[in-house]
């Protein structure tokens, strides 16, 4: 999970073109990792055995929607975030996902934090901040070279919020019913997943689909999609069979 999750700016940055932009729809992208991992999670439920004890509960299927949507957008932002922020500078402020991963665990999980974990948090958010001194002394935050902007900054700040909700929600869902088979779970989220960005793609990108899902698409584009895809089924694992913490950290 934690090379999926390292790898995910890096791969996006190498699939974009020399002006620094993306040839590809960023909407066909996730949509394509939804519709990947629905495809792998109906696979393995078919392969363990545990197809003939699926039932489908509507209030159930409805409560996904929520992480799904959270996702959809965060996902979907990943993508702007890159176009403003260098790769490096993503992973840093990235960290931030742990400081608001914890308090909501706290808030909202009622999970009690050990003294040596609130210690780490408070030391992640003091070197994601002393990260930027230089950066904020030389007023040189949207330098061309750095590829970064305040725009970015907040971009990813915002990315990390959602995240950690969206995490959060999905391991109360995934854990409020531990005995049910992680990939129905996983085939109920992800097909909000590809509803939400289906409609987001003919909404926003539907001239550009009109003309080819894979218009645009070079080898790191593709692998763009494989990666998110994978990343995403091991942190549903890890949000069943762990929590949250161990995710961010």
């Amino acid at each position: 999970g934690v090379v999926l999750m390292t790898l995910q700016p890096v791969l996006v940055t190498l699939s974009q073109n020399e002006q620094g932009k993306l040839d590809y729809s960023p909407v066909s992208s996730t949509l394509l990792s939804e519709a990947a991992k629905i495809g792998i999670s109906a696979g393995l439920l078919q392969w363990s055995g545990q197809r003939p004890l699926v039932r489908v509960d509507c209030k159930e299927a409805l409560q996904y929607a929520v992480p799904a949507f959270i996702y959809f957008v965060n996902n979907n932002l990943v993508f702007i975030i890159l176009i403003y922020v260098n790769a490096t500078t993503f992973q840093l402020l990235s960290q931030l996902k742990t400081v608001f991963t914890g308090l909501l665990f706290r808030i909202f999980l009622s999970r009690k934090l050990t003294m040596v974990q609130y210690i780490a948090i408070w030391q992640l958010a003091c070197g994601t901040a002393t990260s930027h001194i230089p950066k904020c002394l030389s007023g040189d935050l949207s330098a061309e070279g750095e590829g970064s902007s305040m725009f970015g900054l907040l971009l990813s700040i915002l990315s990390c919020v959602l995240s950690a909700c969206g995490g959060i929600y999905s391991e109360k869902l995934l854990k409020d019913k531990a005995s049910q088979s992680i990939h129905w779970q996983n085939m109920q989220l992800y097909t909000w997943g590809v509803l939400f960005n289906f409609a987001g793609a003919l909404l926003h990108d539907s001239a550009d689909l009109s003309k080819g899902l894979f218009r645009g698409y070079n080898f790191w584009a593709c692998a763009v999609v494989v990666n998110n895809a994978l990343n995403g089924l091991a942190i549903s694992a890890i949000l069943k069979y762990a929590d949250n913490i161990a995710r961010v950290y």
